[in-house]
């Protein structure tokens, strides 16, 4: 589908959506920012894989949010209510016959809340390591039986070896 085919056909739904009753329920200042955010959801899905927003699938969810949706400049007190917020337009497109699945891709998006809570206020999880440090006088985990110092500590502190 061509770009801006695509592109009035995602206005057309958020449109839509917007002036709908299950908008509603959604915070003001969340309504206010919904055609900017659901715009930017719907394209960023569509852009995953340059399919039609008829086409999108779970796998396009996903970037759309984590990516597409949590780079926009969008007040922190607003950010909470996306995710629920993308998730009802989803389940709405498809009660309207628009998209098929909408409401497993909503309950996708619903469960990607956290991770886009993180992705949007810019501070990732902290780096925790899987296992515990090995020391010198560990055993090598490589099994030979030897002492990790005398082992494959030095191949690994030698990168010419």
């Amino acid at each position: 589908m061509s770009e801006p085919w695509r592109r009035e056909k995602i206005e057309s739904w958020v449109s839509d959506f917007c002036e709908s009753p299950r908008a509603e329920p959604h915070a003001p200042l969340v309504r206010e920012y919904a055609p900017e955010v659901l715009a930017a959801f719907l394209d960023a899905a569509c852009g995953a894989r340059d399919v039609e927003p008829s086409d999108i699938e779970e796998r396009d969810m996903k970037p759309a949010l984590l990516e597409g949706v949590a780079r926009l400049e969008i007040p922190a007190s607003v950010r909470q209510g996306i995710p629920a917020l993308c998730a009802d337009l989803l389940e709405g497109l498809e009660a309207e016959g628009r998209l098929g699945g909408g409401r497993t891709l909503g309950l996708t998006v619903r469960a990607l809340g956290g991770a886009y809570l993180d992705a949007a206020s810019g501070t990732g999880k902290p780096l925790v390591r899987p296992g515990a440090r090995i020391g010198r006088n560990d055993p090598c985990p490589c099994g030979s039986g030897r002492k990790y110092k005398k082992c494959c500590l030095g191949r690994l502190e030698d990168p010419g070896g």
